[in-house]
């Protein structure tokens, strides 16, 4: 169909525009919400800012002032990344080649420099490990185990509740608990106090000794080896950490902090600060996806999702019984006729508006007679009244012919009345006979054309008429 003045006829089939920049700006929303919660949770969660534990940054979250402290006291005091593998360089005569290495991040360790660490306290070494994860206390085969963790990094204030002499001498500390030892055997700190071993792992007998906290929720944990073979030098000691908040520049001047932080990394004369950035190919703190995320993760989704739920149900609107509205505009039931007819013109379209003309009274003079019609169901040459019965009834309501009914209601080939068909098959075309030899013209061709539109509009009024006069003959009967 064409166009007409008013506009296009097309409808749209997909969702509207209106609906389309909604759904934009909701999803923009809702990924702007997501985004902001992801980093506000990365930055609060973390146990502190940039440069935690980092011994070079001065800010509340370093450990410049721990490692000031240690270098005025003749302490050396280095960093780096990797594990130390070579063993210390003997220091002046008589002096002690042991050295304590601090690891901040022991999670991202292989089970090789574990072990290597492991190895070290037996040659007079001492091994710091800050706030390590289950699998590594697994892995390093010590005789502790993880208990049920704390609220976070910074524990509340403490007492020593064991007899370490470097915790006696600081007192009470805020060590972290956000990791917590215990023995595996259930012992008591008494066999610590008696100076008895227990069975360990890599490390044979060992010496436990529990503090800051109950035996089986401790903050501190330090394990020396009892041996005979360790001969007659210095042994060293692995000291497990609950949290290393104690030793930040903003904590180490409370309580007992500083006292037991220079009690714990001073007993020797090197101090290597190892704070590993990436983790090893065989990390033994290897975690998944959900476990990387924090703790409080789920239970802000679950907030998250409920006040969606609320805003949905807020904005939502309840589907309430259709509403009579007035058309916004009315068309009058002649601008209807005159526009179809219209468009049967345009489209040249006779025989269609003859089976309509037809097909309309045969549906007025049934549902008039009181004839039953075919079911919508069934195919499209057997709906409407049965033929027979209806010119019957009209050629009796009528007093006409049902020859003359017949071929008016119904047509012939859907022809308008008056149209002849040419004396030729449609599909073959004229006889080679009927061609000339000269070709007609464009203007004889277009005159042609016009003489039949005009014959074919004359025969559509012709039916027309005809069909009035037959609906008003059986409406006065």
């Amino acid at each position: 169909m064409g166009r007409g003045g008013g506009g296009s006829t097309h409808v749209r089939s997909g969702p509207r525009p209106p609906a389309v920049r909604r759904a934009v700006r909701l999803g923009a929303v809702l990924g702007a919400l997501v985004i902001a919660y992801a980093v506000i949770t990365a930055v609060v969660s973390r146990p502190a800012g940039h440069g935690y534990l980092d011994i070079t940054s001065a800010d509340g979250y370093g450990t410049r002032a721990v490692a000031e402290i240690l270098r005025a006291r003749g302490v050396t005091v280095t960093a780096g990344e990797q594990v130390p593998t070579a063993a210390p360089a003997p220091g002046p005569a008589g002096a002690s080649a042991g050295r304590t290495v601090v690891v901040t991040n022991p999670d991202l360790l292989s089970q090789a420099e574990l072990d290597a660490l492991v190895t070290s306290t037996r040659a007079g070494s001492d091994v710091v490990l800050v706030a390590p994860d289950p699998s590594v206390v697994v892995a390093l085969g010590l005789p502790v185990t993880t208990g049920q963790p704390g609220v976070g990094d910074y524990g509340d204030e403490s007492p020593p509740g064991c007899t370490l002499p470097e915790a006696g001498a600081a007192g009470s500390t805020t060590v972290g608990d956000s990791v917590t030892f215990a023995r595996t055997n259930g012992q008591d700190s008494q066999d610590s106090q008696n100076g008895q071993g227990t069975p360990g792992g890599r490390s044979g007998a060992t010496r436990v000794e529990l503090c800051y906290g109950d035996p089986g929720a401790a903050r501190l944990a330090v394990l020396t080896p009892t041996r005979s073979d360790v001969g007659s030098g210095p042994t060293g000691r692995l000291v497990l950490l609950g949290g290393g908040g104690f030793l930040t520049n903003e904590r180490l001047d409370e309580t007992g902090n500083a006292a037991l932080a220079l009690g714990l990394l001073a007993r020797t004369p090197r101090l290597e600060w190892v704070t590993p950035v990436v983790a090893a190919e065989d990390a033994v703190g290897t975690k998944g996806l959900s476990e990387l995320l924090p703790d409080g993760f789920w239970f802000g989704s679950l907030q998250l999702l409920l006040v969606l739920v609320f805003l949905a149900l807020w904005q939502g609107r309840r589907l309430g019984p259709p509403i009579e509205e007035p058309l916004p505009v009315v068309v009058r039931s002649t601008e209807t006729v005159e526009g179809r007819g219209r468009l049967y013109a345009a489209a040249h379209a006779r025989e269609r508006a003859a089976a309509a003309l037809r097909a309309g009274l045969r549906a007025r003079l049934a549902d008039r007679l009181g004839i039953d019609t075919a079911a919508a169901g069934s195919p499209w040459h057997t709906r409407g009244p049965d033929p027979t019965v209806l010119v019957a009834s009209v050629a009796e309501q009528t007093g006409r012919s049902p020859m003359e009914i017949g071929p008016l209601l119904y047509g012939s080939d859907m022809a308008p009345t008056g149209y002849s068909e040419p004396p030729w098959p449609a599909h073959q075309g004229p006889p080679a006979s009927w061609a000339s030899p000269i070709p007609p013209s464009p203007v004889d061709i277009q005159a042609a054309r016009t003489r039949r539109d005009a014959e074919g509009d004359v025969a559509l009024v012709r039916l027309a008429r005809a069909l009035h006069e037959l609906d008003r003959q059986v409406g006065r009967r």
